[in-house]
């Protein structure tokens, strides 16, 4: 059951009191539910008084069996900006919101009609092959808002691929952020380019990537495309909104503030530890430094930069095990172990009620293991996680080709 998790509680107190056996899921398993602003909890259907039942079908429609249509549901919802103030916290009327932004803030309204093409992902780490990071922010879509990242580079040719040309607005869109960005020129670049170190050099400048990672991932491609791009702001509700103000990284042994991290981030992150399969010895620094950080200490740079690896690293997959279920909705074939799925380029082979998944290449490597819910392997990189979001893209079609049959036929 999906409720707003600004309810959560009563919701909670309302099932109680009605004997309900429930328990909320974990937002790191429910990560698009969770950007839509709901909260996820699994009832035991048995423990439901039948009076209880058809009340809660006749206030809110009769259960949605189809794991397809429930997702389709999910997508139709709009994404609640994550850093507006709930309702319970200020009863605004729709003019004062605008409020909630930094004071020195505009805000441009744009309509859903002025952006162009296909979103094009950005959820994935920036890499940096034991290179410090010199800005204060881990991912790639968080280092298009206010560190400087102006390009990316793809596999196919950009605006075939996303449907975008240049002068466009366009959006990128990471695990709950979306950024509206102005479309720049794209180009090819090639073999020579990739080995070329003053190359190398210029595109990390632009893509806040480590340089060693252009001639890692793209040597031996047959093709590479360059696309430059101007982030705007961020985009909710149809709004471009300014960036926040740029932090300041800290010096190696610089104390940062901390007054946005609570316990609850830390556990959070010790959950994340373990379900990545971090080491006992890991987990337990997490456990010291939380004990800091109830005394009375402040979080050093360095732990607040693997606290929100972490947190992300946990976020791609769950983003990647969400898709890996749609694809054995639609290509999969099941028995009583679970799902598989014979790709052109990897096997899958997941048991939802189990929480495991495997991604195989087709040689039989495996490059993700999931079992119990616990990662034990990941080869995954920024490639594989693209090509799966281009899968997840491609059923997108699918479902929506389907709907649009099903409404001709009951014409």
């Amino acid at each position: 059951m999906a409720v707003d998790n600004q309810k959560a509680e009563t919701v909670t107190k309302w099932l109680t009191a009605q004997k309900v056996e429930c328990q909320q899921v974990p937002i790191e398993d429910v990560i698009r539910e969770t950007q839509k602003g709901l909260t996820v909890f699994n009832l035991v259907s048995s423990s439901i008084p039948p009076k209880t039942l058809d009340n809660m079908t006749k206030k809110f429609g009769a259960v949605i069996e189809s794991s397809t249509e429930y997702q389709q549901k999910i997508k139709s919802l709009a994404t609640r900006p994550q850093f507006l103030k709930p309702p319970s916290q200020s009863a605004l009327s729709p003019p004062q919101q605008s409020a909630q932004f930094h004071p020195n803030q505009d805000i441009q309204n744009v309509a859903p009609e002025s952006i162009k093409g296909k979103p094009i992902p950005m959820n994935y780490p920036l890499m940096m092959h034991g290179d410090t990071n010199p800005i204060p922010v881990n991912t790639c879509i968080d280092a298009m808002r206010g560190y400087g990242r102006t390009h990316t580079t793809r596999a196919k040719e950009p605006y075939k691929q996303y449907g975008f040309k240049q002068g466009d607005i366009a959006l990128a869109t990471g695990i709950d952020k979306q950024v509206a960005f102005r479309v720049g020129k794209q180009y090819q670049i090639t073999p020579d380019m990739i080995a070329d170190p003053v190359y190398q050099q210029q595109w990390a400048d632009m893509e806040k990537h480590s340089p060693k990672a252009l001639p890692e991932l793209f040597t031996g491609k047959q093709q590479v495309w360059g696309l430059h791009l101007e982030p705007l702001g961020d985009y909710v509700e149809g709004f471009i909104v300014p960036f926040p103000e740029p932090q300041n990284r800290a010096a190696p042994n610089q104390e940062v503030q901390t007054q946005s991290v609570t316990i609850d981030d830390l556990r959070n992150w010790y959950n994340a530890a373990d379900k990545l399969g971090r080491s006992e010895n890991y987990k337990k620094r997490i456990v010291e430094v939380a004990y800091g950080f109830k005394a009375g200490e402040q979080l050093s740079a360095q732990a607040l930069t693997v606290m929100n690896k972490d947190t992300f690293e946990l976020e791609a997959i769950s983003r990647l095990t969400q898709i890996a279920q749609r694809i054995g909705m639609v290509w999969g074939k099941s028995d009583e172990n679970g799902t598989q799925v014979q790709g052109k380029i990897y096997d899958l082979a997941f048991n939802s009620q189990q929480r495991d998944l495997t991604i195989l290449q087709k040689n039989g490597e495996v490059i993700f293991n999931l079992q119990s819910g616990r990662v034990q392997t990941n080869k995954l990189t920024p490639q594989i996680l693209q090509t799966f979001e281009d899968v997840n893209t491609q059923i997108d079609k699918i479902l929506a080709k389907s709907q649009t049959q099903q409404i001709d036929l009951q014409r």
